[in-house]
């Protein structure tokens, strides 16, 4: 069976499940760039008022700088959308005009961010990559964003037919810190969750690998407290080897 190796612990598996933001591309600056999309969107829909509401609780500033504590950077997607139709409902709105109004921003705010944003896969990221894929090993991306979105800027950056499949936390019941995006992906591709690692850079992305039951769950570049939930940590994605 194929693996990889993360320091010099070696794990057999046939599947790696990555995360998107922070483990293979620069969260902060698609952050940024996807606040300012947004705040545009939902500005454009409700006013200015709700456009202003709604960065203050999706933690952005005045110059689209992302609380990575808060929702835009944690939430999956379903609760995202919560929070600007909140945002947009407190102008008088009807609950489910102010749910038809957020989907109707944020898809526009999705369209806005494809065109514009230039995703950059983190250095080495690529040529760790396809010695995976030539290694034998199966490749998918599992983010509590959109799995669309995932492809997307897998596509724009030239790596798309990389990764076997895409899937975002709008697929499934829960996102992360639940475990039901990598069972699902495990179940779509044929493999056991005992047969896949899970790669990601923050406590929610060990947690859920933990309860799918993965072989092993790699967290890169961790956030602050993070790696206490692994004993498999690296400085950067680039850095998972084969043999």
């Amino acid at each position: 069976m194929p693996g990889i190796l993360v320091g010099e612990t070696w794990i057999e598996c046939r599947l790696v499940l990555f995360d998107l933001d922070g483990t293979l591309v620069d969260k902060e600056f698609r952050y940024r760039s996807l606040a300012e999309a947004r705040h545009g969107e939902v500005s454009r829909v409700a006013g200015a008022a709700a456009a202003g509401r709604w960065a203050e609780l999706s933690g952005v500033d005045e110059g689209f700088n992302v609380d990575m504590r808060g929702p835009l950077s944690k939430a999956p997607r379903r609760e995202d959308l919560t929070v600007a139709a909140a945002a947009i409902w407190l102008e008088g709105l009807d609950w489910f005009k102010a749910k038809e109004l957020a989907a109707k921003a944020y898809e526009a705010a999705d369209r806005m961010q494809s065109g514009r944003y230039k995703p950059k896969l983190i250095e080495g990221t690529e040529g760790m990559l396809r010695s995976l894929k030539e290694a034998g090993l199966m490749l998918g991306i599992a983010t509590n964003g959109s799995g669309r979105t995932a492809r997307e800027i897998m596509g724009a950056i030239g790596v798309e037919e990389l990764f076997d499949l895409y899937i975002g936390a709008d697929e499934v019941a829960e996102g992360k810190p639940a475990p039901d995006m990598i069972v699902a992906a495990c179940r779509r591709l044929g493999v056991s969750p005992g047969d896949a690692v899970y790669v990601g850079d923050e406590a929610v992305d060990a947690l859920a690998g933990e309860a799918a039951g993965v072989k092993g769950t790699v967290l890169v570049n961790p956030e602050k407290d993070a790696a206490q939930h692994s004993h498999l940590v690296l400085d950067s994605v680039a850095d998972i080897k084969t043999r």
